[in-house]
């Protein structure tokens, strides 16, 4: 009789440790591990703040940049910090910016950033510097083109409403300002 529950007592124990090790074994489900768990808690966050467009660089395309500008776009980057940013490159070299200490990767581009703030506060900052604010008719949404002194434009602006905005920016003369209300048209129409 000892011997019977010893050896019931011996193939429980066996079929608890397979059970346990083959439940540590099967795939655990995304967002699992803490990594995963933050990772996914930061995407949701960052679709609430910016209102559904967090990967500016999926949401508008090279390829609308590259109808709009007649020429391509040789990288394309996600320079995301505080808000979802995309740097569109007409040209890129591996030592394009020299600094005393190395040279930078990077070259001509245009930046498209979804921006969140209070974009009435930059706009007093620059009409005080002498910026114009206009807009084109031939975007069709509320936009706003920036023009310096020297009446040249240097940015334009997509409002969707409720503080969010999609700046677009030349950076190194990479395009015109005549190509930047070219791409706000195209983005514009998407």
């Amino acid at each position: 009789m000892k011997k019977g529950l010893i050896i019931i007592a011996v193939i429980v124990v066996i079929s608890l440790v397979f059970i346990l090790s083959n439940k540590s074994a099967a795939p655990k489900p995304e967002g699992s591990t803490p990594q995963e768990q933050a990772k996914t808690e930061n995407a949701k966050t960052e679709t609430q703040k910016t209102g559904g467009i967090e990967d500016v660089c999926n949401y508008f395309p090279k390829e609308l940049v590259e109808k709009a500008i007649g020429r391509p776009i040789v990288k394309v980057e996600d320079a995301t910090l505080a808000d979802p940013t995309c740097n569109y490159y007409t040209s890129y070299s591996e030592k394009y910016e020299h600094t005393p200490y190395a040279d930078r990767p990077g070259g001509p581009h245009v930046v498209v950033v979804y921006d969140t703030k209070d974009f009435a506060k930059d706009r007093v900052i620059n009409e005080k510097s002498g910026t114009k604010y206009e807009t084109d008719s031939s975007i069709k949404m509320n936009n706003f083109v920036m023009k310096n002194s020297a009446n040249e434009i240097w940015q334009v602006a997509l409002d969707y409403g409720g503080e969010k905005y999609i700046r677009i920016k030349s950076i190194d003369n990479a395009v015109t300002g005549e190509e930047l209300v070219k791409i706000a048209t195209e983005f514009a129409a998407k």
